[in-house]
């Protein structure tokens, strides 16, 4: 479909889908409503599988496995030393 017009019908349903949440304090359904909307042609399961997180963090996870080694470690091991007023390393 042409992506002003998906992009419209998305902003529509998610008026619907807030006015469920806020109004009548239901469960946000907007994804069901896309998965429902033949304009969009896709299932609720490759909806949900798109919005898996784990495939957008890229390599975050090592860099943060890298940082807490190289930095906070060595730091963290020479705090403890000088606390303890003890030679380390």
């Amino acid at each position: 479909g042409d992506r002003q017009e998906l992009h419209e019908r998305i902003r529509e349903l998610s008026m619907i889908a807030g006015k469920r949440v806020k109004q009548e304090g239901l469960d946000n359904n907007l994804l069901e409503l896309i998965a429902d909307d033949p304009m969009f042609g896709v299932t609720l399961e490759e909806l949900q599988a798109k919005l898996d997180p784990i495939k957008y963090v890229g390599r975050s996870r090592e860099q943060v496995d890298e940082y807490l080694a190289d930095v906070i470690k060595p730091y963290h091991t020479d705090l403890l030393c000088h606390i303890n007023s003890r030679i380390c390393h």
